[in-house]
């Protein structure tokens, strides 16, 4: 199978981002050109996602986090003090946002495991229904005091210039 990484040029046409993707491209359109009637192709295609908008999405989670206190009485179990965990909230909120699958443990008890927002599994546009969502979720149970989503995403872009 052959890769090519596209551009998109300002005049609307597409271009191999290397001379080798040039190449592999302009053979590509010749061979699909050459296609006969009922002739099958298949293609994979990833377009990837906003890499700024990923680091937006945890300095939000990462805002949420260290504002977020357990209501607990009790933080220790079996005479170890149990700790804030990351990753635990970070499923919390996807699951409270709805993105997650439901599988079965070993038990045979119902789990929710969070849905994998990996750039290779989730595209630019479920990834941002999964912001809001999740944003969403730390208005209405973590971030209260803040004024709304304008007020939080202010914050989380002061974080990202400072990151």
């Amino acid at each position: 199978m052959t890769t090519i990484t596209l551009v998109k040029l300002p005049d609307g046409s597409l271009r191999g981002m290397s001379e080798a993707d040039q190449v592999a491209y302009k053979n590509f359109k010749t061979r699909l050109s050459r296609l006969e009637e009922g002739e099958l192709c298949s293609i994979e295609a990833k377009l990837p996602r906003n890499s700024r908008h990923h680091r937006k999405f945890f300095a939000m989670l990462n805002l949420g986090f260290d504002a977020w206190e357990p209501q607990r009485k009790h933080k220790s179990y079996k005479g170890r003090e149990v700790q804030k965990n990351f990753e635990i909230f970070r499923a919390d909120v996807l699951i409270a946002a709805g993105f997650y699958e439901q599988t079965f443990g070993l038990d045979g008890r119902l789990r929710l495991e969070p849905k994998s927002i990996s750039f290779a599994r989730m595209e630019q546009p479920e990834f941002e229904e999964v912001y809001n969502r999740c944003l969403d979720v730390l208005l209405a149970d973590v971030l209260s005091t803040y004024a709304g989503r304008e007020e939080v995403n202010n914050v989380v872009e002061k974080m990202l210039r400072f990151a």
